[in-house]
């Protein structure tokens, strides 16, 4: 016999299931005596060799939910251009400042002036355009080129200094 709790096999004069510890079934009793039924050709038993005990089937549930396992794909990471400082700003290359035109051209004439300072009347020329383009240059907002017109202003102003000195010098020395 079978045992009702585990369905594990029982052997007969065992009171309780060796596999869960379950009290055994009570045997059935045996059928009343009937008619005897007519007697039928002999069948002779097949034999086999030795069965191994026969567990009960049991029914699976009808729905079992089927469990997946996430898939995991790797993340690629997006590689941007990053973004520079200039002057404790971020510049994007979509934003960048506006050229400083002005003290270019002013850092230019201070540089010409301060080459040319022994040319007295080509020396105050550009210098005073220099000086003129340079302080227009420090005077723009939000554009870029603010040392350039430094340069220019300090170029041109000592240029035209040199130039005066150089020209009291000459007059100087000519009496």
């Amino acid at each position: 016999m079978y045992c009702e709790q585990c369905g594990s096999f029982i052997q007969d004069g065992e009171s309780f299931c060796s596999n869960c510890g379950a009290p055994a079934p009570a045997a059935k009793p045996a059928p009343a005596p009937g008619p005897e039924p007519a007697p039928g050709p002999v069948v002779q038993p097949i034999v086999q060799s030795p069965a191994q005990p026969v567990e009960p089937l049991y029914q699976q549930p009808a729905a079992q939910p089927v469990y997946q396992s996430p898939l995991y794909q790797p993340v690629q990471p997006i590689y941007q251009q990053p973004a520079y400082m200039q002057g404790g700003v971020v510049v994007t290359p979509f934003d960048r400042p506006k050229k400083n035109i002005c003290a270019t051209v002013g850092m230019i004439f201070g540089i010409v002036t301060i080459s040319l300072f022994w040319l007295m009347i080509f020396n105050f020329v550009p210098g005073i355009v220099g000086t003129v383009l340079s302080c227009i240059g420090l005077a723009q907002k939000n554009s870029d080129g603010k040392g350039k017109a430094i340069a220019g202003l300090i170029t041109s102003v000592l240029g035209v200094l040199l130039g005066i000195l150089f020209f009291a010098y000459i007059l100087a020395t000519d009496s």
